[in-house]
């Protein structure tokens, strides 16, 4: 047996003791969910604080609790958020170089970063709060489309591993934002427990999510309905003489093969949808809807389709 060496082939790390609980697809819906809501975050704390904020998600990812909490500054920002109906806990950490300008800007001020980090008093932190409401119920609305998640503030503390949303050696999905005001860059990291989303996980499927978004997304709906198409009325399709055809004439009638009794098409962006019949009006033409478009001519031999 010969053994081909592949050149350039791309080797990539897995760890077995740690398998990944969630398809690429469903990290994918889950991506698409949190962007939704970077983008309706950046406008409502804008619109809140009186400036410019934007807020853009730079990563999505699958790690351990004990990794998300490695990556959080301390001290810091740090926050449990209640997901119900589901049982568990999310939690979400605002590094300091943002959070005091925040603070500040809350405040009245223009939102200047101090100089050397410390932890927040009991009055800032009560002051975040109003931030993290803010964020909670953006994220609510973020996930409506997708599963009517009630998103709740938990405690505030300045130590991340005070709070303790899960076991350290358990799996989240680990969302990383970042965060722009004035000349300050910062970042915001948001994690939700795998054990937490294993009851909606079927959810994210991409085909599931596919069609989901689509009945009940309210802004794609209000798109679809003020988005114009074509349609039109027709006869059934007819077979004519091509030696007919060139010797019509003006005055020349037609005679079609649609009997009087048979509904007429209505396409839709030209693809039949529906059927119509034909009403006497004396000022206008008029048709009423009879059903949904079926093939008349093969319902008669007894072979009709839907």
């Amino acid at each position: 047996m010969r053994i081909v060496e592949e050149k350039n082939r791309k080797v990539q790390p897995y760890n077995f003791k740690r398998p990944d609980r969630i398809s690429k697809n469903q990290l994918r819906s889950l991506h698409f969910i949190h962007d939704r809501f970077a983008r309706n975050f950046s406008s409502s704390v804008s619109a809140y604080l009186r400036t410019v904020v934007e807020v853009t998600l730079d990563d999505t990812a699958q790690v351990s609790y004990s990794e998300f909490l490695s990556r959080a500054s301390d001290p810091t920002c740090y926050c449990s958020i209640k997901l119900k109906p589901l049982e568990g806990f999310a939690a979400i950490e605002i590094e300091p170089d943002i959070i005091f300008p925040l603070i500040d800007r809350l405040l009245g001020g223009e939102g200047v970063p101090i100089e050397t980090v410390r932890r927040m008093t009991e009055i800032e932190q009560s002051i975040v709060l109003t931030v993290m409401r803010l964020i909670a119920d953006n994220l609510k609305e973020s996930w409506r489309p997708v599963y009517p998640l009630d998103f709740g503030v938990g405690s505030i503390e300045t130590h991340p591993h005070l709070v303790q949303v899960i076991a350290p050696n358990e799996m989240v999905i680990y969302f990383r934002f970042n965060i722009r005001m004035r000349d300050t860059l910062s970042k915001m990291h948001f994690a939700i427990p795998m054990l937490v989303l294993e009851p909606i996980m079927h959810l994210f499927d991409q085909e599931f999510y596919s069609k989901k978004k689509i009945v009940s997304d309210p802004t794609l709906l209000a798109q679809l309905r003020i988005t114009s198409v074509p349609v039109s009325i027709e006869t059934a399709d007819a077979m004519f003489p091509m030696n007919s055809l060139l010797t019509l004439q003006v005055g020349d009638t037609i005679l079609l093969d649609q009997r009087e009794e048979w509904p007429l098409q209505i396409k839709v962006a030209g693809k039949p949808k529906l059927t119509a019949i034909p009403k006497h009006d004396a000022r206008k033409r008029t048709f009423e809807i009879s059903g949904l478009h079926r093939n008349f001519r093969e319902e008669k031999n007894g072979s009709g389709t839907n």
